[in-house]
C-alpha cells in the first residue's frame, strides 16, 4: 500500500466508475483495475462492489476510505513542507481573525511578519466564527484566530492559546455616565450598548458580569463585527461600547472606560486561540505567525 493507491482508491469512491476514476488519476483502466485490486489483497478486504451501475463501496471500503482521505491529506502537507524547506522559503501565510484579534492582534502581527519573513504573502480574511469555520473546511485558510468561547463545537478541531484581550465599556469624554460614577444597570439600560456578536451562552455571561440576572433585560442596542463602527458610535453619540482597551489605545479617540459595579478586578477579556482541523500539519508561516501572535500577548491589550 502506498499513498498513490490511495489516491486511487478515492478516486474510485468519488467518481463511482473505473473509467472516469482511471482518467482522472490518468491511467489505463486495466492499470487503475489492477491498482484497486492489489489494494484489496494487501487489506484482505473487499473495497468495492462491481455492478452495472458502477462500483459502490462496502461497509469496510467506507471506513477505510474516510482513513484514506486523511492520509492522503496530510500527504499533501508533508510534501508541501518538504518543498517549501528545500527552497528555504517559508511560503504564504493564510489565516482568518475574528472580530477582536482582527481590531487588536492582526495590524502588529502583519508589521511583525513583515520584519521577520519579508517574502511571506500574508492573505487575512476576517468574520465572525461560523464564516471562518467555512473558510477553514475549504482550505482557504490554514487557521484563524478566536475566542473558543465562540465555537460551537471543537470535537474536530485542535486549539492553541494565544492571548487574553482585556476590554471596558467605553463612552465619549463628556459623557453623562461618567459623573455618576460605576454605572447602574438601569444606568445601562438608559443609553444602550454595542458589542460584537457572541454566542447566546457568551452573551449571558457578559450580561450577568454588567448587573443584568436575566439576558433578555440587557439593553443591546447594536451588534456589530466591527469594532471600529462601535467606535465611531460610542464617539459620536451617548451609546455605550464594549471595546478592547488596546483598541482604544491604538486609535487615539476621546473614548473613557467607564466602571461597571459587578466586575471584578480582571474585567471583560476575550480568550484568543489559533484555531485549525485536527490533524492539519501547519505551514512553517502558520506556525512562525503563531509564535508572533503569543510574543504580542505579552504586551499589553
Amino acid at each position: 500500500m502506498n499513498l498513490r493507491q490511495l489516491q486511487h482508491l478515492l478516486a474510485l469512491a468519488d467518481e463511482g466508475r473505473f473509467v472516469a476514476a482511471a482518467e482522472r488519476v490518468h491511467l489505463s483502466q486495466a492499470a487503475f483495475s489492477r491498482s484497486i485490486q492489489a489494494l484489496e489483497t494487501d487489506f484482505g478486504l473487499r473495497l468495492f462492489e462491481r455492478g452495472p451501475l458502477g462500483a459502490t463501496p462496502t461497509p469496510a471500503g467506507r471506513l477505510l476510505i474516510e482513513r484514506a482521505r486523511r492520509l492522503v491529506f496530510d500527504g499533501r502537507c508533508l510534501e508541501r513542507d518538504a518543498e517549501l524547506l528545500k527552497r528555504g522559503e517559508l511560503g504564504n501565510l493564510d489565516f482568518g481573525a475574528g472580530p477582536v484579534p482582527a481590531a487588536v492582534l492582526v495590524p502588529p502581527l502583519l508589521a511583525e511578519l513583515r520584519r521577520q519573513a519579508p517574502r511571506v504573502v500574508a492573505r487575512v480574511r476576517s468574520g465572525n466564527v461560523d464564516s471562518l469555520l467555512r473558510l477553514l473546511d475549504v482550505e482557504v485558510i490554514d487557521f484563524f484566530v478566536a475566542d473558543p468561547r465562540l465555537l460551537p463545537h471543537t470535537d474536530r478541531l485542535e486549539l492553541r492559546p494565544l492571548a487574553k484581550v482585556h476590554g471596558a465599556l467605553y463612552v465619549r469624554t463628556g459623557h453623562p455616565l461618567l459623573q455618576a460614577g460605576a454605572a447602574t444597570p438601569q444606568d445601562l439600560a438608559t443609553h444602550g450598548l454595542g458589542m460584537v456578536s457572541m454566542t447566546p451562552v457568551l452573551h449571558a455571561q457578559v450580561a450577568q458580569a454588567l448587573g443584568f440576572d436575566r439576558v433578555e433585560d440587557f439593553p443591546l442596542a447594536v451588534e456589530c463585527d466591527d469594532l471600529h463602527t462601535l467606535a465611531r458610535l460610542a464617539l459620536e453619540g451617548d451609546m455605550l461600547a464594549l471595546l478592547p482597551h488596546a483598541l482604544v489605545a491604538a486609535s487615539g479617540l476621546a473614548l473613557q472606560a467607564l466602571p461597571a459595579p459587578r466586575l471584578n478586578a480582571e474585567g471583560l477579556f476575550a480568550h484568543v486561540h489559533a484555531v485549525w482541523l485536527r490533524g492539519r500539519t501547519l505551514a512553517p508561516a502558520a506556525e512562525l505567525a503563531m509564535r508572533a501572535f503569543q510574543a504580542l500577548a505579552e504586551q499589553p491589550t
